[in-house]
């Protein structure tokens, strides 16, 4: 099984090697999630779009969990959909996406059974010959207690 790190670094060399024709300037460029906010149970998942206007060619995409960065690297907890959970390193969740190359991209947060409020990110990166553009946005998910019977 191949790391989500591996697969982003073969993306990038794949994308250097082909040279490119420059980078948009950075203040067009706008990247969203959609919604930015959910409330959703303990356990519970939630199916997120992310986005971007004003790349000018197809961003390489990561996603992970904000909370994560202090234990593990941000998109250690974004893994893609070949990978096979438990995922106990992601205690704060974890979101699931197909592939680094698929844009727009989809992804699917699952919570972890700990009520609170966890940040999804959502990262696009456009690689030119010399240098890259990255950009990311972040929503809020409230995770509440499951109600018993």
């Amino acid at each position: 099984m191949r790391s989500l790190q591996a697969l982003a670094s073969v993306a990038l060399v794949l994308l250097l090697s082909c040279g490119g024709s420059g980078l948009p300037d950075s203040r067009q460029v706008t990247v969203t999630i959609t919604p930015s906010t959910a409330t959703i149970s303990a356990g519970a998942t939630v199916s997120l779009q992310g986005n971007a206007t004003g790349f000018t060619s197809s961003p390489i995409v990561l996603w992970g969990i904000q909370e994560s960065s202090s234990h593990t690297p941000v998109s250690a907890c974004g893994k893609l959909a070949d990978q096979t959970p438990p995922f106990p390193e992601c205690t704060f969740g974890y979101v699931v996406f197909a592939s680094v190359s698929e844009f727009p991209s989809t992804g699917v947060y699952h919570a972890p059974n700990t009520p609170g409020t966890y940040h999804v990110v959502f990262t696009a990166t456009q690689v030119s010959t010399y240098e890259n553009l990255q950009k990311s946005a972040t929503a809020t998910i409230t995770v509440t207690a499951n109600q018993g019977p």
